[in-house]
């Protein structure tokens, strides 16, 4: 049932929900050259393959807005295989979030047909670091093929200083700009996320993982939620995303004896351990800290005494993580919204405070449309408004007109999507790149600014150009709340 090639298709059966097209109901979607042609209740399939979806949610691809295609332990590694699980879990169009020049080496081997953009994160700099460094810094990324450059602040931290230089200079160039909260000042919690809203000063900026600040670092976990939706409310020209996975995800290094990743210090701080070698193995031995083990279709958490043993063979090619993401601060984020009365609510109509869902995941946790099919059911979401910080909003985030919807001459990029939130079928492209069992293994393509291209096109990668400054992030267009 996998595809080569695009092909015209009809998906046939099913509940369509595209809020761009203000649909919600049994619609038939027919697609051809890679493009949506047409929905409705009778749709001409003359010379298309018919595909019965049997009452299945139709919606568009994911766009998850915040992956690391990469293995962070493994950067130099020829291939990945982040492409397969997200395909495996609905998503077309992923948004590299740490390292895009590691992802675009790995892309031909890797790709199952779907589509990349990505941002190239900030070095962790000595003291701080100058404005003709950062501005080089940030160029050379978008000549490289990145959107734009992400602050790595809650791992490897640079000054106050640094950071709001490199926000400043993104700025300036038109880079997209994303921060994972936290400095040599403040940590990745509450504290840290205030920080980045003060040292972006009304620039641009996208806060990754608004949830993973909120673990009650600071103060309980409700008054840390509250706090930080009102700043989210509060400030200018800001952007971000929530996840709803439980584990956290960190790099295993050690020097003079302990972690040098500060999440990873963090974590053993929330769980009352030592911030050395012997609390991250009492961690290990307690069940708290877990070894990402990646063993074939799904990475295992490895803990206790075998977990010690796989971390101490390669702490550097290790990958850690802590169930340290607090269930309400999922809730919370992903679900607060403004109703009429300008009040915070989590179900109903309103503008949603927190613009995205995304995993943060892509090696690892692909649970968007899993987990958010559960809120769902619970009647925290609809499935419109599931749909829209799934699919439509973060397309919007990066100026990705053709994808996110599925109104006539949209990407065909379509995930069709079980009652249980499970994925049947996902087609990227107008191809069919997941069947319900295998996963196509080629294909796929690029997006990139006009300044990037040239290096893309060297490397003999199909791509495409976006405008990024079109972008909500950027010009803050954003379309008719649902």
């Amino acid at each position: 049932m996998l595809s080569a090639t695009p092909e015209r298709l009809l998906i046939r059966g099913g509940h369509l929900v595209d809020p761009a097209s203000d649909v919600d109901g049994a619609r038939d979607v027919l697609i051809d050259d890679g493009k949506v042609v047409e929905h409705g209740q009778d749709v001409d399939a003359t010379g298309a393959r018919v595909i019965e979806v049997d009452g299945a949610y139709v919606i568009p691809g994911v766009v998850d807005s915040h992956v690391h295609l990469v293995d962070l332990a493994h950067p130099d590694a020829p291939r990945t295989n982040a492409y397969q699980r997200l395909a495996r879990a609905g998503v077309t169009t992923a948004v590299e979030f740490f390292d895009f020049a590691a992802a675009l080496d790995q892309f031909p081997a890797s790709t199952a047909g779907l589509t990349m953009l990505g941002l190239q994160g900030i070095r962790e700099h000595d003291g701080t670091a100058s404005r003709g460094v950062l501005r080089d810094e940030v160029a050379a990324a978008l000549r490289g093929g990145a959107v734009g450059v992400k602050l790595l602040g809650g791992h490897f931290p640079n000054t106050p200083e640094t950071s709001a230089r490199v926000i400043a200079e993104a700025d300036a160039l038109g880079a997209y700009c994303a921060v994972h909260s936290g400095s040599t000042r403040h940590g990745s919690n509450l504290d840290g996320m205030r920080e980045t809203l003060e040292l972006a000063a009304g620039r641009p900026v996208h806060v990754a993982h608004t949830n993973a600040y909120l673990r009650g670092a600071c103060a309980d976990v409700d008054a840390e939620n509250r706090i930080a939706l009102e700043l989210l409310r509060e400030a200018d020209r800001v952007v971000s995303e929530a996840h709803l996975a439980e584990f956290n995800l960190c790099v295993g290094t050690v020097a003079d004896g302990a972690p040098t990743d500060h999440i990873v210090r963090n974590c053993l701080r929330l769980g009352g351990f030592s911030v050395d070698v012997e609390g991250l193995e009492q961690a290990f031995r307690a069940g708290f800290a877990h070894v990402l083990h990646d063993t074939g279709e799904e990475p295992e958490h490895i803990t206790g005494e075998r977990g010690v043993e796989l971390w101490k063979s390669d702490p550097p090619g290790t990958m850690l993580n802590f169930p340290v993401n607090n269930r309400m601060s999922a809730f919370f984020q992903t679900c607060a919204r403004v109703g009429a009365d300008g009040s915070l609510r989590w179900n109903g109509a309103g503008d949603f405070v927190v613009d995205a869902i995304a995993s943060d995941g892509g090696t690892w946790r692909n649970v968007i449309l899993r987990r958010g099919m559960a809120l769902v059911h619970f009647g925290a979401l609809t499935m419109r408004q599931l749909v829209d910080k799934a699919c439509r909003v973060p397309a919007q985030l990066f100026g990705l007109t053709a994808k996110g919807h599925l109104q006539p001459g949209a990407d065909a990029d379509v995930a069709v999507v079980g009652l249980d939130g499970e994925v049947r079928l996902t087609i990227a492209g107008g191809r069919v790149v997941y069947d319900g069992h295998d996963v196509a293994g080629d294909g796929g393509k690029i997006l990139t600014t006009e300044l990037g291209a040239p290096a893309v096109a060297e490397r003999g990668i199909d791509y495409e150009v976006v405008d990024i400054g079109a972008g909500l992030l950027r010009s803050q267009a954003r379309d008719q709340a649902v």
